[in-house]
Order: structure tokens, then sequence, then C-alpha cells
């Protein structure tokens, strides 16, 4: 199981909302780990386009960036109340970033053993943290929804391609596999597999390492593979695929299930 878990805070644009707080503590919890909190405080540019600055726009500037470490401050106290009501072993500080940079945060977490995200809608800024931690951390990372209740762990989807990102992420979510009660193993056929693509030998791989699972294949029909393995999901508490397995431009103009 994961002992060491990495929760990365947004405070600007947006913060994260406190259920969504909640629930990813609860996912600590469930995993029985330590988390360390990083509240991102991004530096706030001096825009190129009323260069040269003057001093009542600096000041502007400065207020703007005083909110933010306010916000900053806010969203760390959050996370130490409800972890220590939680009863977790914790520790949380603020990180500040500079314009646009995620490497500071992305670091961190090539030093955990998994990174715990709670998705914040509409802000675009989030989703480039959760792209650089996917693309750039090397560790697997956890995105937990907006909504939703208790994190639980009872039924989970392996949504699998017999490619090398959903190689990886198995292996990665093979912790979490162990404690489900129920693990369903989902392939979308939207062409004819590779000759060397076996699913019940897949299943029979994850056997042996303590996880009984059924396999499942599924009609790609008229709907995307993103859509076909959302419906699939159903009520599962967690799906587990590897993210962007094609080249980003094939994804711009044919879309992605990431």
């Amino acid at each position: 199981m994961f002992k060491d878990i990495l929760l990365p805070l947004p405070a600007y644009p947006k913060a994260a909302p406190r259920p969504a707080l909640r629930r990813a503590l609860d996912a600590v919890r469930v995993m029985e780990a330590h988390v360390t909190c990083l509240v991102a405080e991004p530096t706030i540019p001096l825009p190129v386009a009323f260069h040269p600055y003057s001093a009542e726009l600096e000041r502007q500037l400065d207020t703007r960036q005083a909110e933010v470490h306010k916000t900053a401050e806010a969203e760390l106290t959050a996370f130490m109340d409800e972890a220590h009501r939680a009863g977790l072993s914790h520790e949380g500080r603020l990180v500040t970033l500079p314009d646009g940079g995620w490497d500071a945060l992305v670091e961190h977490a090539r030093l955990r053993d998994l990174t715990v995200v709670p998705s914040v809608a509409g802000d675009e800024a989030h989703a480039d943290l959760v792209q650089a931690l996917v693309f750039e951390s090397g560790r697997p990372v956890l995105l937990l929804p907006e909504g939703g209740g208790d994190f639980r762990l009872d039924r989970i989807v392996v949504a699998w391609d017999f490619g090398r990102a959903a190689a990886r992420a198995v292996g990665d979510a093979l912790p979490l596999l162990k404690r489900a009660k129920e693990v369903r193993v989902v392939t979308v056929t939207d062409k004819q597999p590779p000759a060397s693509a076996s699913g019940p030998e897949f299943t029979a791989h994850l056997a042996r390492n303590g996880v009984e699972a059924t396999l499942e294949e599924i009609e790609l029909g008229r709907h995307t593979v993103g859509e076909a393995l959302d419906h699939a999901a159903g009520d599962a508490d967690l799906m587990v695929m590897g993210a962007f397995g094609h080249s980003r431009i094939r994804a711009f103009f044919l879309g992605g299930a990431t």
C-alpha cells in the first residue's frame, strides 16, 4: 500500500473546495498513509503589455499578490484542520511558484509513492498541473472528480488496451487492486486487437498477484473510447488507466480517452 502521499492544492485562481479536500484526505485515510500537503502560491506576473510599469500598477499587483498569499494561507489552515480532525500523519507548507511553472510540485511528487489531486472544475491552471504531474513526475497520480461521497476501493475498473501506459498504470495500482472486493478488466474493441493480445493471460497475471478479476470486452459503436469507458465504469469507485498513450498531435485531432 502507498505510505507516502503528496497532496498539492491550488490557491489561485481557484482554491479546492472543502468537500474536495475532505475526500482527498479520506483517500489518504483509507490507505493509512502519511500525507504532505503543498499549497501552490503562484507569483502574479507583470503584464508585458503595460511595460514600462507605473508605480500604480505595481501597487495593484502587490495588492493582488497579498490576496493570493492570504488565500494560500487559508487553504493551508484548512488542510491542517481537516488532517488533524481525521487523525492523519501529516505536514503542510506553502510553495511559491513562478508564473506558469510547476517544477517544485513535480519534484516533490517524484519523492512520493502517490500524488492525490482533487479536481477543480473550470480551472485551466489546475488542469495544467495535473498534466505536468502525469507527464513529468514518473509517479502515479490519483485524480479525484468533484462530488461523490466517501472514498472507497470496493469496486475498481481497469481500462486495458494491451499498451505500455495501461501496463504501467496497473503495476502502479496493484496495491489498490489487492484491496478491492471486485475488479473488472474492460477492453474497448474499436479495432482488431493484436494477435499476441490475451485478456485471459492478463487476468491470470493479476490472480498470481492476489487480484481476482473478471474480463469484459465492449463494443465501441458510435461512442468515443472515453465515453465507452465512462459508461462501462458505471458505479465503480475507481478507474485505473494509462494516460496519454498516443501523441499529443493525434489526441488533438482525433481525441483521446484521457
